[in-house]
């Protein structure tokens, strides 16, 4: 077992693309999903919700807005963020800096 296997810098597996927000995954099996999502300014996550999924959001680098729901939220460096199952969701980088999130994802793949 190498060191791959439990530590990971995630600057590595950083991924912007300029159609839509960029995903990499870091850690992966049966019960949890580690990754992250990678946002240009102005580029959003649209709304949209996970019927069996939990979430939870940390923001690594960058600002933006958070709707959960109907709730929004300011956020940057160090915010964590919940999204139960069920609710929709929306995430929109609104700074002039890339927008990096680590994302843990409960359970990892919904059938």
């Amino acid at each position: 077992m190498g060191n791959a296997e439990f530590f990971k810098d995630y600057r590595d597996f950083v991924s912007f693309r300029p159609d839509r927000y960029g995903k990499a995954t870091l850690f992966e099996n049966e019960h949890i999903l580690v990754g992250l999502n990678c946002l240009e300014p102005g580029q959003a996550m649209e709304k949209h919700a996970h019927e069996v999924q939990c979430r939870f959001y940390i923001v690594l680098e960058g600002q933006g807005q958070v709707w959960i729901g109907e709730q929004q939220q300011e956020t940057r460096n160090g915010t964590v963020i919940w999204i139960p199952a069920g609710h929709a969701h929306r995430i929109l980088n609104t700074g002039t800096e890339r927008m990096v999130l680590l994302v843990g994802i409960v359970p990892a793949r919904a059938d």
